[in-house]
């Protein structure tokens, strides 16, 4: 554990830190304040129960070694000052990321990106020619009618969001404890089918400030809650990648999550509140996942769930529905930075090298698709896309090359318990993934 002085205030807090230790530790904690000191220290008696962390008023308490000091940045927030500090760093640069600068607007409204007005699939029919295995015309045909209910969404939320400008009829409103709304939304996700589901107070930086066509969302302040939901993608179809089965999964992920958002959409305004449905519009998914008690970024800059892995999708749900809130898991989250600080796979597995090496995390990327202001591994947005159109389809290799995604089991479950207490081990844990043969891509044409 490592102590930012720069963010310490020892003279504006209780030193909750020491109280959190000692509720661990007892009488004689690993964090003390020597005599005349206005920073703690923390001694080789600690072991790395993360209270502190989740104690520290300011965020001056990290697990990871503090290599610049003048540039280590404050951690935000949440909005309810009540709640744990979120387990990613963000600074001042951050802000609402426009969505029409995001890869998938810029193909159709920047003349500029070099692949403009091609689509994901525009290499498809010559790649089809080529009579590859995994390449041929049923599966492609399969991913692209994957999309329909996906593409099709924009007829239904359109008048969604529109109907969300107006407050709902309170007298047609169910009134009941935040704690039994919270467990009905919940359930009601679940049988609309996401496997995952949390609740975050909405921070309104990682809605977008315009939409694909520069347009300014309006969303009403009373929208203060996002439900997340993670919807798991087929474990083979994934292993295929970057063949055309991967783009299946992943087509077929997009459209449960497009039924998901909407049925939980419906349900909610049935209550008597509002709600928007989002899929990857409106607000960011991956940060709005974390802040939910979902899981945490990975290298890849995908969202790692203990259960899947990065092999899900995201959507979500804004409401004023007063709803309890999820907090992350930090023992996990802080095990999956450290064990992509030594893993590396996703990134020598990218076929366009869009992934970045090093244990070196950054706080903007290269591109103008990449949103500056929170400290973690930035990709290539730009050089990414470029090979999805010479691949002919989008591409997983990522997500199938990651040593989180596995299928949940208590194997999984134990190894992931390994690489949590015991980060020592994380070579070996590595080692051990590729010996099994983890992550390389099966047989396409099966």
């Amino acid at each position: 554990m490592y102590i930012d002085k720069q963010l310490c205030k020892s003279d504006e807090c209780h030193r909750e830190c020491i109280a959190a230790c000692a509720r661990v530790h007892g009488d004689d904690p690993p964090i003390i304040f020597d005599k005349g000191a206005k920073i703690p220290r923390i001694t080789s008696d600690c072991t790395n129960c993360l209270n502190c962390i989740r104690a520290c008023p300011f965020g001056a308490i990290t697990s990871t070694v503090i290599e610049k000091p003048a540039q280590r940045k404050k951690q935000r927030m949440s909005s309810n000052q009540n709640e744990s500090a979120r387990p990613y760093l963000t600074d001042d640069e951050l802000k609402q990321f426009p969505e029409r600068d995001m890869i998938f607007a810029r193909v159709f409204n920047d003349p500029d990106f070099e692949y403009y007005g091609k689509h994901a699939f525009y290499g498809g029919e010559a790649m089809i020619s080529r009579n590859i295995p995994g390449y041929g015309r049923f599966e492609y045909e399969r991913a692209e009618a994957g999309w329909q209910l996906y593409d099709g969404r924009a007829a239904v939320i359109g008048p969604l969001l529109g109907d969300a400008q107006k407050s709902p009829d309170s007298q047609t409103r169910v009134e009941e404890d935040s704690e039994t709304l919270t467990t009905e939304v919940k359930k009601a996700a679940k049988i609309f089918g996401a496997s995952l589901v949390g609740i975050a107070s909405l921070d309104r930086n990682w809605l977008y400030s315009v939409n694909r066509s520069g347009e300014p969302y309006d969303i009403p302040e009373r929208f203060s809650h996002a439900i997340v939901m993670a919807i798991e993608m087929d474990y083979e179809g994934i292993s295929k990648s970057p063949a055309f089965a991967s783009a299946t999964s992943t087509a077929v992920g997009y459209s449960k999550m497009a039924f998901a958002e909407i049925e939980l959409t419906a349900f909610i305004r049935r209550l008597g509140y509002s709600a928007i449905p989002c899929g990857n519009d409106i607000a960011l998914s991956v940060p709005l996942a974390i802040d939910a008690g979902l899981g945490q970024y990975g290298r890849h800059g995908l969202l790692i769930t203990k259960e899947f892995g990065p092999r899900v999708r995201i959507a979500k749900v804004l409401t004023d529905m007063p709803l309890l809130h999820d907090s992350p898991d930090y023992g996990f989250c802080d095990a999956v930075v450290r064990f992509c600080e030594v893993c590396e796979k996703c990134a020598h597995h990218c076929p366009s090298k869009s992934i970045r090496v090093g244990k070196r995390r950054e706080w903007s990327g290269t591109t103008k698709s990449n949103n500056p202001g929170a400290e973690k591994w930035y990709v290539n947005p730009e050089t990414c896309y470029g090979y999805w159109i010479e691949n002919g389809s989008d591409c997983s290799n990522c997500i199938r090359s990651c040593p989180y995604n596995k299928r949940d089991g208590l194997l999984h479950r134990a190894v992931l318990w390994v690489v949590r207490y015991f980060p020592w081990l994380n070579r070996f844990v590595l080692k051990f993934d590729d010996l099994i043969g983890y992550g390389k891509q099966k047989t396409p044409d099966k």
